[in-house]
């Protein structure tokens, strides 16, 4: 950071900043599966929880933190560290907008509290590209007439920012003046869940990877219960020394719920795998979840087609 190489610049000029910069390979898959964690960390703390992306969420805690935000933000980044070894950033505020300017202070392990209060006094001098959705043509053109801080936004005419922006306009004024009161929303059902464990020792030991899979089973189930899902089919995934990826799956006829339905499975998936001598050696483990539904859904759906059935089996004199 100190050469300014920042997040989301181009590779070229990160590289012109700071030439001995040390470059490492993606991998999309670790990301998520490390984002899927720390996500299952916050659904424990969360009244709602909001993921707009991979490495980024939104936390209603409006009842469970009312006694003490602070004090229940500092262990919310306990949990993390301890579960996940990661440092994480909170802003604390009364609304989404402020909360994200305040958790950009103090990064990468800042913890900022904006109370009602101080809002104003908060935001007052920062620059107006604190707000997240103005960026560089906005504050460009936000500058020629007269406007570099969210305070002077906050105390412009909000007319002439309709005239000049539309709708962002008035966007930009509510944030500048704390009257942001946009909801945490829910994120939308996923697709899957899963969980990976890197080995201490790599090995092709069937049994030793048995062991390492049966211990993620107790994290997923989990999850599953507090996001109230069922399942259809379970995913078992090696990657080797050499980096390959191998996945097995299996599916049940009818929606499962059951922990038991995830561990009988994973032997029988295992057995699918090659261990022997011409086998590279296994350096992670993971197990999934796949085509979920709410229970609720699927109450739904049993019960429509309960309804069906006993419309179709009724005698054609009482329809």
């Amino acid at each position: 950071r100190k050469f300014g190489v920042r997040s989301a610049i181009p590779l070229a000029r990160a590289l012109a900043l700071c030439p001995d910069l040390v470059l490492r390979p993606v991998d999309i898959s670790y990301y998520q599966q490390v984002s899927e964690k720390v996500m299952s960390v916050l659904e424990q703390f969360a009244d709602i929880l909001e993921q707009p992306s991979i490495d980024e969420a939104f936390l209603d805690c409006s009842k469970s933190a009312a006694a003490d935000p602070y004090e229940y933000a500092a262990k919310i980044k306990v949990a993390i560290k301890e579960r996940c070894g990661l440092r994480v950033s909170i802003g604390i505020a009364p609304s989404r907008s402020i909360a994200k300017i305040a958790s950009d202070f103090k990064k990468p392990e800042g913890l900022m509290v904006v109370n009602p209060q101080d809002v104003e006094k908060f935001l007052a001098p920062l620059e107006v590209g604190r707000i997240s959705g103005i960026g560089p043509k906005t504050r460009q053109t936000l500058k020629k007439i007269g406007i570099e801080t969210i305070g002077q936004l906050a105390t412009c005419d909000v007319q002439k920012l309709t005239d000049r922006f539309g709708r962002n306009g008035l966007w930009m004024w509510r944030v500048a003046n704390g009257f942001d009161d946009e909801a945490v929303q829910p994120t939308e059902d996923h697709v899957s869940l899963s969980t990976e464990h890197t080995l201490d020792k790599f090995t092709c030991d069937k049994d030793r990877i048995l062991v390492y899979l049966n211990e993620l089973v107790d994290e997923i189930y989990g999850r599953l219960v507090r996001q109230g899902y069922m399942f259809r089919t379970v995913g078992v995934k090696l990657v080797r020394v050499d980096f390959t990826i191998e996945t097995r799956e299996t599916s049940f006829p009818d929606m499962q719920a059951k922990r038991e339905s995830i561990s009988s499975v994973i032997e029988q998936l295992l057995g699918r795998f090659s261990f022997d001598d011409r086998a590279p050696a296994v350096r992670k483990v993971g197990l999934k979840v796949i085509n979920l539904i709410s229970v609720q859904e699927e109450e739904s759906q049993i019960k429509m087609q309960k309804t069906i059935l006993d419309y179709v089996s009724m005698p054609l004199s009482d329809i």
